[in-house]
């Protein structure tokens, strides 16, 4: 898969995370398995983001072993809007203002969790 395609992809996926997001956690829910295992295929073999893809699969985990543990799940959430936030600098023009949204929202998600 050539460069351009690539962004292409991962255009594609930051907006339907965007607009999981943007329904609510409740809504996000439904989606989230699908979405984090894509998002960390996506971000396989990239060094520079390996932290968000270890912190998706941390999430990943929680949610598939049906944790309830909220504030495990904030935490990580923050995490990852903390890494998106700042991915964002260095990413694609086209991709660096939907990167900021997702860290946002995932920031936000994760203000909601814990209450």
């Amino acid at each position: 898969m050539d460069n351009q395609s690539q962004s292409t992809q991962g255009t594609s996926q930051l907006d339907a995370t965007l607009n999981a997001l943007q329904g609510g956690l409740a809504n996000a829910a439904g989606a989230a398995g699908p979405n984090i295992a894509g998002w960390i295929k996506t971000l396989q073999g990239n060094q520079q983001l390996s932290g968000i893809s270890s912190e998706l699969q941390n999430l990943h985990d929680a949610l598939t072993s049906g944790a309830t543990d909220t504030g495990a799940l904030s935490k990580s959430l923050s995490t990852l809007g903390e890494h998106t936030t700042k991915a964002a600098s260095s990413a694609t023009p086209d991709a660096q203002d939907k990167l900021r949204q997702l860290g946002q929202a995932l920031s936000s998600a994760a203000t909601q969790l814990k209450g």
